[in-house]
Parts: structure tokens; sequence; C-alpha cells
């Protein structure tokens, strides 16, 4: 045999496993009672996140959500994992694809992560002022790191218009967290009823808000089950979420908070099922979250001490509250704001 001859062979081999594993993860997301239920031991550790009293005394009314018991310590596992297995079972990824994803934050390492178990090659592009401890993951899990200069949304070279070059180039197939309606989507199908399962007369929900699926997802999921829980979202000062929500004019972007507000709406923000939204400014987010750490032993990221400066609020104002805040991630991430 040649080695031209072997060389077709080994790729003809390496497809066929590629297409027995794609089959084999669809039948267990076909048959599995969890949504996104796969066999990988890594993977499998996704989602199923506790919900704890939050540990200042006296606070029965407050509970946290902590999502940064995934795998990278972020919630943006959820959607890797499942928009990356529901584009699969839509056949809109196949065996062998590259995957591209633009990100400033944590949805960077999730995919990576995924992509890395699941055996596909992966480009990411992120601002270059993404802190090291975000973007290592992509680094450390094998996917092409390409950063872009800090530019408007509207210049060729901002991260996400990169990554739709690089996709049309390179006939990459990308998730598009942005604008992807599987954001919220999985969010409906998979953290809300977890959610749902873990509380009883639960009243508030509040959440952080940067690409809005979270949210999104969870609100929609809860207006069907029970009407009355509230949907609170919380948002940047200076950011504009709120100003469309609200039916304003546009604010110049402008925070420090990482995984927060946002320089225009989102298209997987679903207003309908969000009651209110609240901004925070930048010195409070961080003051809550260091207050967190010192006070509480909880190590949360800022976008979650903005959040929880509203949950703590809403539980001390309404008696008979019950009230869950989503811990986005971890303070893992954020030494160098906590510390400071």
């Amino acid at each position: 045999m040649t080695t031209e001859e072997e060389t077709i062979e080994q790729h003809s081999e390496d497809r066929t496993e590629e297409l027995e594993r794609t089959e084999e993860l669809e039948r267990e997301l076909n048959s599995s009672e969890s949504p996104y239920h796969v066999t990988d031991p890594v993977l499998s550790l996704i989602g199923d996140t506790p919900l704890i009293k939050y540990p200042r005394s006296g606070k029965e009314s407050l509970h946290i959500k902590l999502e940064m018991k995934n795998p990278t310590g972020s919630m943006k596992d959820r959607i890797a994992l499942g928009m990356v297995l529901e584009m699969r079972q839509l056949g809109k990824i196949n065996a062998n694809d590259l995957i591209v994803e633009a990100s400033s934050g944590n949805t960077a390492g999730s995919v990576s992560l995924v992509a890395n178990r699941l055996g596909y090659d992966c480009v990411i592009t992120i601002p270059e002022s993404t802190s090291k401890q975000k973007s290592g993951y992509i680094e450390s899990f094998g996917s092409e790191l390409i950063k872009c200069p800090n530019v408007g949304s509207n210049h060729r070279d901002h991260y996400r218009n990169k990554a739709k070059r690089i996709s049309n180039k390179r006939d990459g197939v990308i998730l598009d967290q942005y604008h992807n309606q599987l954001n919220p989507q999985v969010h409906e199908k998979w953290t809300a009823p977890e959610l749902w399962e873990q509380t009883n007369n639960l009243t508030h929900v509040v959440c952080p808000m940067g690409t809005g699926g979270t949210i999104s997802g969870i609100g929609k999921y809860m207006s069907e089950k029970d009407d009355t829980i509230e949907i609170i979202g919380v948002d940047a000062e200076h950011s504009n979420i709120s100003t469309a929500f609200h039916n304003e004019d546009l604010v110049e972007y402008d925070t420090s908070i990482e995984g927060l507000g946002k320089e225009c709406e989102s298209p997987t923000m679903w207003f309908e099922y969000i009651d209110s939204i609240i901004s925070v400014s930048d010195e409070t987010a961080v003051s809550w979250t260091k207050r967190a750490a010192m006070e509480d032993g909880l190590l949360i990221g800022t976008s979650t001490g903005a959040a929880l400066k509203v949950a703590y609020e809403i539980s001390e104002r309404i008696d008979d509250s019950s009230v869950v805040v989503i811990a986005c991630d971890s303070g893992n991430q954020y030494f160098e704001t906590i510390t400071a």
C-alpha cells in the first residue's frame, strides 16, 4: 500500500469514528431525561449546579445558584454544550467542521472546552483587553486564539466581525452567542427547569445581563410555570440594555464590569419575559463582590456582585419573598479587581 493510499484510508477511518461519535451523541440527546446528557466525563459535569442559602445570618429568603461549579467556572458551559449539540442534531454542525466563536469573556473558554472534548478544531476571537485568566482557557484547551483591537462594533476589526470573516474564509461554523436564538433556548430547556425543581414558593429571580440568554430563557420558562414570579435583570450603569428596555436614548457604553451590559441591545434578549431592569454602577458592583468574599466567604464574579446587591435589597424590602440570584461565574478570574 502506498503512502497516499494509507493516508486516504486513515482519513476514512477518522471520518467514520467521528460519524459514529456524532450518532452516539444524538442517541443520548434524544433518549436521556437530561436535555444535554453526554457520557464524556468532563462535559457530564456541566449543569446540576447547587442552590445555596445566602451565607449571611438571617437571610433565609435569599438563595444563590452557583454556576461557578461548572467545569470552567461559568454558566457559559451550558450554552457552549447545548448549542453545539442542538446544531449537530439540526445538521448545522457536522464532523470535521471548524467551530468559530467571538467572545469577550467566559464563552470563549466554554466553547474551547466543548470543542476539545468533542474533537473539533476551534477558533476564538477576543478583544485584546480580555483578561489572561479568561483567554488562558482558549490556549489551554488547544483552540486557536485571535486577539482583536478594542474598537467599536462597526469597525471591520471588531472581534465579532473578525469571527464572521474567519468563518467565511475557512468554511467554519460560527456559534454566534449574540444572535443565535439557541442561546436563550438552551437556558429555557436546561437551566430554568433545574432551578424550578430546586425551589419552593419562588417570588423573584435576579440575573446579570450580558447577551441576555440566561435571563430570557429562565423568564420564558417561569412565565409558563407561574407568571407571578418577577424576573429582574441587572445592567451596567452606562449600558444600552436598560435604555432599550425603557425605550430611552442610547448612551455611550462604558463599564469595567466584565460580562455586564452591552453597547447595543442583543437579539437574544427576550424583553417580553423580563419584568424590570435595574442598573448598578461599577463601584457598587465591585464593593458588593468584595463584601461577599470578605464577610460571607463567597467568591463570586463582579457581575454577580451587582446582581447580589439588587437581590439583597429585594429580600430586605419585601416580606415573604423568596429570591434567587444567578451567580454567573466565580471570583477566581477577578482577583485583580477583588483584591485591589
